[in-house]
């Protein structure tokens, strides 16, 4: 069986707003991963909704835990929190879905870090996130993630 680990969510705001590193496709793009038969592991904190699609929602693992999670499936896809920087030092490639922040600044060169267009970086990438507001036409679409992972695997 085809295993993927997501990890959808980036740290909750202090101001309760929707943190505008968190992908707004995640329904459509784990359907597509459905549909090629793989099964999704969501990894999170207490107090993180399980996506529809997830098949197993996995809150509060250890280091070591996930460490063990993540060599044993086929790949991870992930927003801009702290799971790439987990997987680097593993060290385990996987995929990174970047909105308004950099990855020339933030990602790993090792990850596919999928931009959808320099245009939508934030101005202040060091600034805080509560003076950000979502944007959901700064994100890749779905059947782009996609493209990526059948890519990652034939690797």
């Amino acid at each position: 069986m085809k295993k993927i680990i997501i990890s959808p969510y980036s740290r909750k705001l202090r101001n309760g707003k929707e943190n505008p590193k968190n992908y707004p496709f995640w329904n459509e793009l784990l359907s597509l991963l459905k549909n090629e038969g793989f099964y999704i592991n969501q990894i999170g904190r207490t107090g993180e909704v399980k996506l529809e699609k997830s098949d197993e929602l996995l809150l509060d693992k250890s280091l070591e835990e996930l460490q063990k999670l993540i060599l044993e499936v086929d790949t991870w896809i992930s927003v801009d929190n702290f799971l790439p920087h987990l997987c680097h030092l593993i060290p385990k490639p996987g995929i990174v879905l970047f909105g308004q922040s950099d990855p020339l600044i933030f990602g790993h060169k090792e990850n596919i870090n999928l931009l959808k267009d320099r245009k939508y970086l934030r101005e202040k990438q060091f600034d805080i996130w509560e003076c950000c507001e979502c944007n959901n036409d700064a994100f890749v679409e779905p059947s782009v993630v996609l493209d990526f992972v059948c890519k990652r695997r034939q690797l």
